[in-house]
């Protein structure tokens, strides 16, 4: 159920119209990593999740997400200002034949369901809504760095720091997930335990993403583990960890199994 309250979450203030400000804005409104995205993907993904708590997060994120979603609209309308009667060089012609705020990015691509990212599976999914927060909060320190209006630098101030905290939310509720999900059955082969090193040369690097914890480094993987595409059996398992020929494929990946 939802109820829509005319006080909006917090008050957004436009000093003067700025219709080519308003279609930069329009970014965060109908864009890939804009507001609306942000509020279909974690109430589409608090459908699919079992965990009361984590529900909860999602929903309550997402409801503000629609907030959001109004402030920049209201934004964008008091940019474009008073659209009734528009000059022959009125700079976002689209917004004022169509009736803006129109729902599309600052290019004008139209929004898209696909923009929605949701997998089902908890941990992968707030992993995902960590990196949206992170995309939209640079999109609104880059749209900070390009307007004078003061009420517009006030609002997107508070809607960068919401972004913020709402990344540090969903980072600590993957911290109550370790051994869950799609993490349930992780790194249990040798082939989860090695990096590819397959861009070589100067500036070659090392660093804990691919030395210590279990990793080892492969440089010719192509070597060790491949040939020419051909017609045959599936080959016996690499390893003792990793099962081969005759195990279901929902059961190879399961560490928690022993081979017999």
């Amino acid at each position: 159920m939802f109820k829509h309250f005319k006080d909006m979450e917090y008050t957004v203030h436009v000093d003067r119209p700025d219709p080519v400000y308003a279609i930069k804005l329009l970014e965060q409104f109908g864009g890939g990593n804009g507001e609306l995205k942000a509020a279909m993907q974690y109430f589409c993904q608090s459908l699919g999740t079992n965990d009361p708590k984590i529900r909860d997060l999602m929903q309550d994120i997402a409801a503000e997400e629609l907030s959001h979603f109004e402030m920049v609209g209201e934004c964008i309308a008091m940019l474009l200002g008073n659209t009734s009667e528009v000059p022959k060089d009125y700079p976002a012609p689209s917004m004022a034949l169509l009736g803006g705020p129109l729902l599309t990015d600052s290019n004008g691509i139209p929004w898209n369901g696909y923009y929605v990212n949701s997998m089902g599976d908890m941990y992968s999914d707030l992993r995902s809504n960590v990196a949206a927060e992170l995309r939209a909060k640079i999109i609104y320190e880059r749209l900070l760095q390009q307007t004078d209006d003061p009420g517009v630098k006030d609002m997107i101030r508070f809607l960068l720091s919401r972004e913020e905290s709402h990344s540090v939310s969903f980072t600590e509720a993957l911290s109550t997930l370790q051994g869950q999900e799609v993490m349930l059955d992780f790194r249990d082969s040798e082939f989860s335990k090695q990096y590819m090193d397959l861009s070589t040369g100067q500036g070659n690097a090392t660093g804990p993403w691919n030395t210590g914890n279990d990793f080892k480094i492969e440089t010719d993987p192509q070597k060790k583990y491949g040939g020419m595409p051909s017609y045959g059996k599936d080959r016996q398992a690499d390893n003792p960890r990793e099962f081969g020929p005759g195990m279901n494929d929902h059961t190879r990946n399961n560490p928690n199994l022993t081979q017999h």
